[in-house]
C-alpha cells in the first residue's frame, strides 16, 4: 500500500512538473512570437521611413535641378538680349566682356541661391 501511495505521489509530482514546464514553454513561445511581431513592425516602419526619405531626396534633387535650369535659361535670355551684331558680318553676333562677366556673376549667384534653398530644405527635412 505504501508503494502505491508513493507511486501516486510521484506520478502527481511528475504530472505537476510536466504541466509547469509546459506552461513555461508556452510563455516562452508567446514572448518569442511577440518579439517577432515587434521586429516585423519595426522593419516595416524602417522601410517606410527609407522610402519617404528617398522620395524627399528625389524631390529635392528635382527642385534643385529645375532651379539651376531656370538660372541657365535666364542667363541665355540675358545674353541673347545683350548681343551686338558684328560689323560687316551679317548673322554673326558678339557679346561684350562686361555683359558676359555680369551674366556669369548672376548665374553664380543664382546657383548659390539654389544651393542654399536645397541645403535649407534638406536640413529642415521638409
Amino acid at each position: 500500500m505504501l508503494k502505491k501511495v508513493i507511486a501516486v505521489v510521484l506520478i502527481a509530482l511528475a504530472a505537476g512538473a510536466w504541466l509547469y514546464l509546459d506552461h513555461l514553454n508556452k510563455q516562452e513561445q508567446f514572448l518569442a512570437e511577440q518579439a517577432r511581431q515587434e521586429m516585423m513592425q519595426a522593419r516595416a516602419e524602417a522601410a517606410t521611413r527609407a522610402a519617404s526619405r528617398a522620395k524627399f531626396e528625389a524631390e529635392l534633387t528635382e527642385a534643385f535641378n529645375t532651379c539651376k535650369g531656370t538660372a541657365d535659361q535666364a542667363k541665355e535670355i540675358f545674353l541673347t538680349e545683350h548681343r551686338k551684331p558684328v560689323k560687316r558680318k551679317p548673322g554673326e553676333f558678339t557679346i561684350p566682356e562686361e555683359i558676359a562677366a555680369q551674366a556669369d556673376d548672376t548665374l553664380a549667384a543664382a546657383y548659390a541661391e539654389c544651393r542654399l534653398a536645397h541645403d535649407t530644405r534638406y536640413a529642415q527635412g521638409n
